[in-house]
């Protein structure tokens, strides 16, 4: 999994990361109060939580679980303590491996490259994807990887529109305040896996959010 300079930056400075996000979500709630979408937006997202509870109540319990693209571990961390699943957790970045065995104790964490997996055929139950498909840069072949080693494949992403012009002003946001690749629609993100859809949640409107779990044949 390679990464864009500005990418490579942020990934390798965990506080300057968690600050960007911190400010990017103060900025949008700013404007979300002005436009008077404030309460709109928190009730869908109420609903999205609810759906997602549901979703991993049914593919995550138990299970053992490969995060790609781990960070600082807070996700792995959670399914571990709460779901009690066996979870490994990959990143291409040292500092972050470093960060996540430091902060959250439990799951197994180790620098490895997103398209190269050192992990057996079907090795996982659900390899997860957890914002960080739009920093890949060799996607296709990490894809492929998820697909050799995971039974069922999971993605979290914020997706752009489908339809233009609000999809290339989306995708242009993105870019400039992510600094990572490939910002796709969800359709667009299910057309690139190519594989049966088990379940999904598609945000609205504001709320650019995307979740999908992919059946692995």
């Amino acid at each position: 999994m390679r990464h864009s300079r500005f990418d490579e930056f942020v990934h390798d400075h965990p506080r300057f990361y968690r600050w960007k996000l911190d400010a990017l979500n103060i900025a949008k709630r700013a404007i979300y109060m002005a436009s008077g979408q404030d309460k709109k937006i928190s009730q869908m997202r109420a609903e999205i939580e609810s759906k997602n509870r549901e979703i991993v109540d049914r593919y995550f319990d138990g299970m053992k679980v490969l995060e790609i693209g781990c960070g600082e571990g807070s996700s792995l961390a959670g399914l571990s303590a709460d779901r009690l699943c066996e979870c490994v957790g990959v990143d291409i970045s040292e500092v972050m491996i470093k960060a996540a065995a430091g902060r959250h104790r439990g799951p197994s964490y180790c620098v490895m490259d997103s398209s190269s997996l050192a992990f057996k055929d079907k090795e996982f139950d659900v390899v997860l994807f957890n914002y960080v498909l739009h920093h890949v840069a060799n996607v296709n072949e990490t894809i492929g990887e998820a697909k050799r080693v995971g039974k069922k494949i999971v993605i979290y992403e914020c997706c752009a529109w489908n339809r233009q012009p609000f999809k290339y002003i989306s995708r242009l946001y993105w870019k400039l305040t992510d600094g990572g690749y490939d910002y796709l629609s969800l359709s667009e993100w299910q057309s690139r896996f190519g594989m049966p859809v088990l379940a999904e949640i598609r945000g609205r409107g504001l709320v650019r959010y995307g979740m999908c779990v992919f059946q692995v044949p």
